[in-house]
């Protein structure tokens, strides 16, 4: 074995399933925050729990801050390009969903439609780390679409594939 660094090793490490941190916003008239995130992981199966990172300056992690409700889920791989593209732009400025013809689904906290599986939480930890945030989310609910396949990053190269 040789000595590599820690970007090279998230590359050996993938694939990675892509997630979608996904956060009402509030005074906004329904619309919802889509941000993909690749440092997403199961902490816990009994309670469920799940964590994710973002970086402290986003706009993503100011409304996980301040919220306790948001899903995280799966996206299938009909809308891969689409999720690409949400990570582009900021949901400060751009309402992500109606921008890339991502349809919505699900209650106060909703998801893309098109999505493999959606883990509606409620945020129980916040921890900083680094230069980003921490995530410790319990999980409320899960919904599937088993016939959906979802997409996972292959690594340095920014593609994505299905499964």
């Amino acid at each position: 074995m040789k000595k590599i660094t820690f970007m090279e090793a998230l590359g050996h490490a993938a694939p990675q399933p892509v997630a979608l941190i996904c956060i009402p916003i509030p005074d906004s008239y329904g619309r919802t925050n889509l941000a993909p995130v690749a440092w997403w992981t199961f902490l816990e199966s009994e309670p469920p729990m799940i964590g994710f990172s973002m970086a402290k300056q986003s706009y993503t992690c100011e409304l996980a801050s301040n919220t306790d409700k948001l899903v995280i889920c799966l996206p299938g791989e009909t809308i891969a390009d689409e999720v690409l593209k949400c990570g582009t732009v900021t949901g400060l400025d751009v309402d992500k969903a109606h921008k890339y013809g991502i349809e919505l689904a699900g209650g106060e906290a909703k998801y893309p439609a098109h999505s493999k599986i959606a883990f509606i939480c409620t945020v129980s930890q916040r921890v900083p780390v680094g230069d980003c945030v921490f995530f410790v989310c319990s999980v409320d609910d899960i919904l599937a679409d088993e016939a959906r396949r979802h997409i996972y990053t292959l690594g340095k190269s920014q593609k994505l594939g299905a499964l």
